[in-house]
């Protein structure tokens, strides 16, 4: 945090700010924090754990929503649906079907995956041949 939320004065690597003497030792520690469960998801994501990923990276925003894990959510979309997108092409409905449900916690973020998932489960009950 280089600025006081407060009145927007620089910080210089402290806690109390000069001007308005707020405390941010709180969001400091809490900026940290998201930084931190943001680092245990990309371990978890390079480690092929993504229900664990998916989980640490909602706690990372939920502390503090930066731009580094918004993009972060984002690839994992993309990077999932193209892996959903070659099972389908692979006629293999139930993992598309097993990574979607790892997935869930991310729908309200993505018309795709919504869409995704109703096709897949169009699928699931109308077997193809």
């Amino acid at each position: 945090m280089e600025r006081c939320p407060c009145c927007n004065a620089r910080l210089r690597e402290r806690i109390v700010c000069a001007r308005c003497q707020a405390d941010l030792s709180v969001l400091i520690h809490s900026a940290q924090a998201a930084e931190a469960w943001l680092s245990i998801a990309m371990d978890y994501l390079a480690t092929g754990e993504l229900e664990q990923s998916i989980t640490a990276l909602e706690f990372s925003l939920a502390l503090n929503k930066t731009q580094l894990a918004f993009v972060f959510r984002d690839f994992m979309i993309e990077q999932q649906t193209q892996k959903i997108l070659n099972l389908l092409a692979e006629k293999q409905v139930l993992a598309a079907k097993q990574i979607l449900y790892a997935m869930r916690g991310l729908f309200a973020y993505s018309a795709g995956l919504q869409k995704l998932n109703t096709f897949n489960d169009y699928l699931l009950l109308n077997p193809q041949p």
